[in-house]
């Protein structure tokens, strides 16, 4: 019964829900289906008014050329009438009807009237006898007269009737004698409504069922509409139009009432004319029922259609859920196991970390105790001292792999960009690895090289690193009297401006299991628990050598056979480098003295500071220590110029920073603070941090522990002062 609850409860609540969303749904709708259609009303009405307007324009142009074409041809008649009396009295006749009805017949006029200069008739025709008294009680304006003063001034007129018939009314002065003619048309109504645009003519193809009522008004007077009962009413009297006038305008409708009828409206204003249009409400909401009605259906239809698919799905669903659930505990166990993998892994190596780490200094305290012992015995002595060297080498080493696959899961590692020869980087790799090997009489060779391109752009520094991490596996977990083979080729390639390079470092040494091959890439793992101790290292080899791989845009892969050897396969793009033959060879830095040099010593920590002091002086040169930047940048603003011959710089250190030192060193308004040689002398190894070295304006990159021999080399080289110089007294 509880199932059976439970799953009624979720259909209820569908419907429910379906209901209330419908009816928000539905409000939402009328609202929007109501704008919309008044929004249709209000684009329908506007392009009536405005066409109404338009067309009322183009009417009254066409209406007033038709009119102004019609005077004219009437001045043309009365001019001409003037000519032929002219020439008739000149042969000698008199000016009679019979004359003028002659005249009249010729140029279908309706009518001829001859006045002297005072307006009264000397002789006169006309075929209608009702247009000639029309015509009469528009003869005494003055401007008909002057034209009998003034030859070339002619009068024009139209003469409305209230039938809709109109005369064409001309006058000139006589030729013959002083005076004036004056000629006349008469136009009937229904020639006029036959052959003159009207308003009412305009409205008569628009319904008042379907597009509502439109009104044009002339003054106070209702011209023309398309409801007939309303022309010639006045506006005046009219709710709708005044109610349009007060309020409406011809961008917006207006809701107004029409008898008890609530309609829309608008209003347009034309030159001569208003024109209002309005509609009721149920012309312009009569598909809202309808459209409301197929929403509705709709809707319903959605919610049945969904109600079906719910439950045709329900059971899936719940299989789903059950195969999910199942699949959730099994993940959970799977992620346990792994945790609990990590954590063994977490475990071990710290333990090989703290094995590894405690046993080479375990081997320098060991020694200087040995030595301490045997203080005579100088044989024991250098015996006890390079021991020391070793051990820390390894420890160094240790530290070194550590920090480096730190950098590189940060993506704090960044490639270089230069020139380098390929050929000469493989040499000085195979050179570095046949050292290692041959105290164990290991074979290095480089064998099969076929390289079109060896002038490459890219990280030399990175490339050497990671063949050097390949190799010296190649060695570390060899045989003794075992061989290591360097192959290299280069690949074809679809850009010509990229060489693909592909090396394969073969060897017979004691391969790897296929356990371990599945894991060799990931960080702190070797294959022989203690395997740290009798090989050396801290498993981060390969996942460096791979880390490198990739973030040089390569490849590495590998095929091992315990007991039998392994191979691996690097293939890496370089662009060529199309301008070898142009660059300046960066000069190799004489093996000089520095002897009789003055060098501003700058570091924080005692023990350093001792260390770079004493060997500096060991080679004949004089230090000034400073133990900070900011006393740095103090010591050699205050020294004379010249005073100073070079600077080693420490990066890390309190108060004032190598960096900051540096750029302040170098802004000193003086001449030597632009050339004196700054090294960088710190344990920041790697290669951003040489990149941040020159940003600051330091000239080289030195790093601890120190190197005696390179220190003195790079000194003496950027000095230029190769040549031993006297000791100053």
């Amino acid at each position: 019964m509880k199932k059976t609850t439970k799953s009624a409860a979720p259909g209820k609540k569908f419907w429910i829900c379906g209901a209330l969303l419908g009816i928000c749904l539905l409000f939402l709708v009328t609202l929007l289906l109501i704008q919309s259609d008044k929004a249709r009303e209000q684009a329908d009405l506007s392009g009536i008014v405005n066409y109404v307007k338009i067309q009322c324009a183009t009417y009254t142009h066409y209406n007033e050329a038709s009119e102004s074409k019609s005077l004219l041809r009437s001045i043309e008649s009365t001019r001409q009438v003037s000519t032929n009396i002219e020439a008739e009295t000149a042969a000698g006749q008199e000016l009679t009807r019979k004359l003028l009805r002659e005249s009249t017949e010729q140029l279908w006029l309706t009518g001829i009237v001859v006045l002297d200069p005072d307006g009264n008739t000397v002789c006169e025709y006309s075929s209608d006898d009702r247009t000639l008294a029309r015509v009469h009680d528009n003869l005494d304006r003055d401007i008909i007269l002057d034209t009998a003063i003034h030859d070339e001034k002619v009068y024009s007129q139209r003469i409305n009737q209230n039938d809709g018939s109109h005369i064409d009314m001309s006058a000139c002065a006589r030729g013959d004698a002083p005076g004036v003619i004056v000629t006349f048309y008469y136009t009937s109504a229904e020639f006029a409504n036959r052959y003159t645009l009207t308003l009412q003519s305009l409205l008569s193809g628009y319904q008042k069922a379907t597009d509502g009522t439109i009104i044009i008004t002339d003054g106070g007077a209702i011209i023309a509409s398309n409801d007939t009962a309303l022309i010639g009413q006045s506006s005046n009297t009219h709710d709708a139009i005044q109610a349009l006038k007060k309020n409406a305008d011809s961008r917006h409708l207006m809701h107004l009432n029409v008898d008890g009828v609530r309609s829309y409206g608008i209003i347009l204003r034309q030159r001569d004319h208003y024109i209002y249009a309005y509609i009721p409400d149920t012309i312009t909401f009569r598909t809202l029922p309808q459209s409301l009605a197929v929403f509705v259906l709709g809707y319903l239809s959605v919610l049945l259609m969904i109600w079906q698919l719910l439950r045709r799905d329900k059971l899936k669903s719940l299989r789903k859920q059950e195969e999910k659930e199942r699949e959730y505990q099994k993940n959970l166990l799977e992620e346990v196991k792994k945790a609990e993998a990590a954590n063994r892994a977490k475990t071990e190596f710290l333990q090989r970390m703290s094995h590894d780490i405690r046993t080479p200094i375990n081997g320098i305290s060991g020694m200087l105790d040995v030595a301490e012992h045997y203080s005579g015995d100088l044989q024991k002595q250098a015996e006890c001292r390079q021991k020391i060297r070793e051990a820390s080498d390894i420890l160094f080493e240790l530290v070194s792999e550590v920090l480096d696959m730190s950098k590189l899961e940060s993506g704090e590692i960044q490639l270089e960009e230069k020139p380098f020869d390929v050929v000469t980087l493989l040499d000085e790799v195979t050179g570095v690895v046949g050292r290692l090997a041959d105290e164990r009489n290991i074979t290095v060779a480089h064998k099969g090289r076929t390289i079109e391109h060896r002038n490459l752009i890219g990280s030399p520094v990175h490339l050497k690193r990671l063949l050097m991490n390949i190799m010296s596996n190649a060695v570390k977990y060899n045989r003794d009297h075992g061989h290591i083979y360097l192959y290299t080729r280069e690949l074809p390639s679809a850009d010509s401006s990229i060489a693909t390079l592909q090396f394969v470092c073969e060897d017979n040494g004691i391969g790897m299991s296929e356990e371990f091959q599945q894991r060799i890439f990931e960080p702190f793992t070797q294959e022989q628990k203690g395997g740290a101790s009798k090989f050396g290292g801290t498993g981060l080899g390969m996942s460096i050598a791979k880390s490198l791989a990739e973030k040089m845009g390569g490849t590495i892969s590998f095929e091992s056979t315990q007991g039998v050897g392994t191979t691996f396969i690097i293939t890496i793009p370089f662009k060529i480098d199309t301008q070898a033959g142009s660059h300046t060879p960066e000069p190799s830095a004489p093996a000089g003295s520095i002897r009789g040099l003055h060098i501003l010593l700058v570091e924080d920590n005692e023990l350093n500071m001792e260390i770079a002091e004493f060997l500096i002086q060991n080679e004949g040169a004089t230090v000034t220590k400073a133990w900070d930047g900011q006393q740095a940048v103090t010591l050699f603003a205050k020294s004379a110029s010249g005073e100073f011959d070079a600077i080693l710089m420490d990066v890390l250190m309190p108060v004032m920073n190598g960096y900051e030192a540096t750029r302040q060193i170098r802004a000193l308004d003086r001449a030597d603070a632009k050339t004196i040689p700054i090294i960088a002398m710190t344990a920041n190894a790697f290669t951003e941090d040489r990149l941040k070295s020159k940003e600051a304006g330091m000239d080289e990159h030195i790093t601890k522990p120190i190197d005696s021999k390179l220190l003195v080399k790079v000194i003496a080289a950027l000095t230029g002062k190769n040549a031993q110089r006297p000791t100053a007294e």
